[in-house]
């Protein structure tokens, strides 16, 4: 009870035990003088100390019947209403910025889990949180460049992060490390079941629910780390995480480019539909092996049938240098003509010149974030530093190359 009201009850107890006294003082002998003084000086007290509290209290000099006030006083001071609270004056809200506070509304919607992978097991779809940002540099090739021992040997011993570059989450392979320690019991999903996480800093007070509440939104990101679970959850009924997510993040690495030639149709399709509340579709695209990589920006077709009006809404993370890795797009690379393939082989031979192509200029948004200069071998747990993914122009084939090299093998493009 703060100062105020311990004075106010104190006070109003004093005047009540005044008021009893008062009441005694009247049946005594009015002839006894300093009784009439007595109840005289209390009673301009008792004037004065209720017009303090604003209650009006009087005593008749000439009756010997005391009146009583107009409203009782009670002995228990009355409960003050607390004051309104401002969410503005917590600590959270005077001491933090706006960015400050952005940026933990932000990390917190990633611990809890709003961010998700999806994926198939036994043809059943599963979720699991994602801690990676997916457009971030390789932390596979960052980790081999500080560990990779600098004794001169192009192949070392590396078993752990050989695991990590085989990986089918490809540049999530935190995640999966993660999804594996919570089927252990070592970690938690704070976003499974009737365990939201999320929910705790939305109920918290309105004002925290105004600013984070669009990071929420943003938050609600799929990722897919191959093409069988993206043609899975497209098709009808389709689950409600994708009907409201705003990003979608796709990595591709087995037979990415044969996947993408033959299913980027459907997907661009899919994107458009107005059900759909994407705001941008991230493909992270890589290769079992440094020469199907460089096959990846030398197959032009793959590139040539994104919708205009989706076009602004892509982007494509490809694994070469911004530089030369592509080559493939510039104006006046020559292909070769159908006049050019005979039938023992594939460019070889064979009447007519090669055409020459017009550039290539994306409509989407294409990033080269740097060719791998680590590769796992064919020895388990060997990973070898060789630059084997430096691109090589040459004259494009007719077709698609990646099904060219499962038919003819790897060498019809290693000297080209």
């Amino acid at each position: 009870m703060d100062q105020p009201g311990l004075i106010r009850r104190a006070s109003r107890k004093a005047l009540s035990k005044l008021r009893r006294s008062l009441s005694r003082d009247t049946w005594s002998t009015r002839d006894d003088q300093s009784s009439i003084s007595q109840r005289s000086g209390r009673s301009s007290f008792s004037t004065l100390a209720s017009s303090l509290f604003t209650t009006t209290t009087t005593i008749a000099e000439h009756d010997d019947e005391y009146k009583p006030a107009d409203e009782p006083i009670s002995e228990d001071p009355e409960r003050e209403s607390p004051p309104d609270y401002h969410q503005g004056q917590s600590v959270f809200f005077r001491k933090l910025p706006p960015e400050i506070r952005d940026q933990i509304y932000r990390e917190y919607f990633v611990a809890s889990g709003v961010e998700r992978h999806v994926f198939l097991i036994k043809a059943r779809i599963h979720f699991s949180p994602c801690v990676t940002r997916h457009d971030a540099p390789d932390e596979r090739q960052v980790g081999l460049a500080r560990d990779f021992e600098g004794s001169g040997e192009e192949v070392q011993y590396h078993p752990e992060w050989f695991d990590r570059l085989q990986s089918t989450w490809c540049n999530h392979w935190r995640c999966e490390k993660l999804w594996q320690d919570i089927q252990a019991g070592r970690e938690v999903d704070y976003n499974r079941g009737t365990n939201q996480g999320f929910m705790g800093l939305l109920l918290s007070c309105k004002r925290m629910y105004e600013e984070s509440v669009e990071h929420f939104r943003e938050s609600k990101v799929l990722n897919i780390t191959d093409g069988p679970t993206f043609q899975r959850i497209i098709k009808s009924p389709r689950p409600s995480y994708l009907q409201g997510a705003r990003y979608i993040n796709l990595s591709l690495r087995r037979d990415s480019g044969s996947w993408l030639y033959l299913n980027s149709v459907a997907v661009w399709h899919i994107i458009r539909e107005s059900g759909m509340g994407v705001r941008r579709l991230y493909i992270w695209l890589d290769a079992e092996c440094p020469l199907t990589r460089r096959l990846l920006t030398e197959f032009r077709e793959l590139y040539n049938n994104l919708p205009d009006d989706l076009a602004d809404r892509v982007v494509i993370d490809f694994p070469c240098d911004a530089e030369d890795g592509f080559w493939a797009w510039g104006e006046g690379v020559e292909r070769e003509t159908f006049g050019q393939c005979l039938e023992g082989g594939v460019g070889v031979g064979g009447g007519g010149r090669p055409e020459k192509l017009p550039a290539l200029v994306p409509k989407f948004r294409a990033v080269g974030r740097g060719r791998p200069r680590f590769n796992e071998t064919s020895w388990r747990g060997f990973v070898t530093s060789q630059d084997a993914g430096r691109p090589r122009p040459r004259v494009l084939t007719v077709g698609n190359p990646f099904e060219d090299m499962q038919l003819y093998g790897k060498e019809i493009f290693a000297d080209g």
